[in-house]
């Protein structure tokens, strides 16, 4: 009898060795399948359907920004010399647009755990492309799934694992409270618009919109801008009207 679990235990041993150098990533697989709320993809593409922002609509500008939303908006008091804020009577349409500096010594992956060197090992075997922004590295690790996790790179698999945590982490709230990121992409500029569904603390729900641009000659200028939702379509449609001046 003791043979025979000498033996187990032996085999054991051999298969755990096994696994641990062929498929060193195991226990981050682990992690992400047990640990994580979100393990698909949260950035989509702008529906090609959009409505078309004529009859009722208008446009807006302020700090090189200019943006076709509706027109019964009038502009708001501001205590602010860095927002504008447009809004109707009721305020069921709303819009405001900030200007940020970026600090020159930000770095886009402090808080995260992760370095360069880790991150671009991880790009290069995944073969995507290396971050070299806060907009690229937003959007990779928004479009990241499980068929992007390394099994057999223990390293690489601790960034994954590191990448998608900061997804789950920062834009779970609860499966009833979807969170989703789109591109808005123009001459001149690039961007991205957070959509979410959250709870409000009385029983219900908020729905947010938030565009994140960032212009292309300027890479210390980024531009914020909050959107009331009505519809989600019609937002999506405001925001790719977005324009530089």
């Amino acid at each position: 009898m003791k043979k025979i679990l000498g033996i187990l235990f032996l085999l054991i041993i051999v298969a755990a060795g096994v696994c641990a150098y062929f498929f060193p990533g195991i226990p981050y697989y682990y992690k992400c399948t047990h640990e994580l709320e979100i393990r698909d993809s949260i950035w989509e593409e702008l529906p090609k359907d959009l409505p078309k922002l004529s009859e009722g609509y208008a446009d807006f500008s302020t700090m090189g920004v200019r943006i076709t939303a509706w027109n019964d908006m009038e502009a708001q008091r501001a205590a602010d010399d860095n927002a504008v804020t447009w809004a109707n009577e009721d305020k069921s349409h709303m819009i405001n647009i900030s200007q940020e500096r970026i600090n020159e010594s930000s770095d886009f992956l402090d808080m995260t755990g992760i370095t360069h060197d880790d991150l671009d090992a991880y790009c290069k075997d995944a073969e995507k492309t290396t971050p070299e922004s806060k907009y690229e590295f937003v959007k990779l690790m928004a479009s990241l799934t499980m068929d992007d996790f390394d099994i057999h790179n223990y390293k690489n698999s601790k960034t994954f694992y590191r990448i998608m945590k900061l997804k789950s982490d920062d834009f779970y709230f609860g499966k009833e409270f979807p969170v989703k990121f789109y591109p808005v992409d123009g001459v001149g500029y690039r961007g991205y618009l957070l959509s979410s569904v959250e709870p409000d603390g009385d029983h219900g729900y908020a729905k947010f919109a938030v565009i994140n641009i960032y212009p292309e000659k300027d890479k210390k200028t980024r531009y914020i801008i909050d959107i009331s939702v009505t519809d989600w379509n019609e937002v999506l449609a405001i925001a790719n009207s977005i324009k530089l001046t």
